[in-house]
């Protein structure tokens, strides 16, 4: 049920990891992250898993990029240990899925917006953005090592998920 506290640690989280997506996707970000983290998309012939290892990079600045903002607004907020793992791990792992571009190219082609310069950075800003909702919710909700386990297992399935599609996507090639 929810409580004034699990609303309250619930919108200060997503502040949190909001203010520390910004930072660690558009400042701690290396150029060099960003220009590979999506391959193959351009290059045929490479194995569909290359650029993840720009991706996990990336990743992990992000990461801690999010739990520096959350351990500030920690000084304020009533956080579990284990919400906030829990939050930092659904959007990294996510994170991780969507920046490898092609949940947006599929939205661009869905959308049919292939002319909209900006439309891919939007699309995967919004997708960003968009699951800190959820994640902040869990973070409210997740104050046991068991409940962390089982966010960290769906959040594994996450990454599995996406590998699986993009194995696919690669073979179709």
């Amino acid at each position: 049920m929810s409580t004034p506290a699990t609303a309250a640690v619930t919108a200060a989280t997503f502040v949190a990891l909001f203010a520390g997506h910004q930072v660690g996707d558009h400042i701690v970000q290396s150029a060099a992250d960003a220009a590979a983290k999506g391959a193959p998309a351009a290059a045929a012939g490479l194995h569909p898993w290359t650029g993840w290892r720009a991706c996990l990079s990336h990743v992990a600045t992000y990461a801690l990029t999010q739990v520096l903002a959350l351990m500030v607004v920690a000084a304020a907020t009533p956080f579990s240990w284990y919400g906030m793992a829990a939050a930092v791990v659904v959007s990294a792992s996510t994170h991780a899925v969507i920046d490898r571009r092609w949940i947006v190219r599929t939205l661009v082609r869905a959308k049919r917006c292939e002319d909209w310069r900006d439309g891919p950075y939007l699309i995967d800003q919004s997708l960003h953005v968009g699951i800190l909702l959820p994640a902040a919710v869990l973070a409210a909700l997740t104050a046991t090592p068991g409940a962390l386990s089982a966010v960290a297992a769906g959040s594994v399935a996450i990454v599995g998920a996406g590998l699986a599609v993009e194995r696919r996507l690669g073979v179709q090639r």
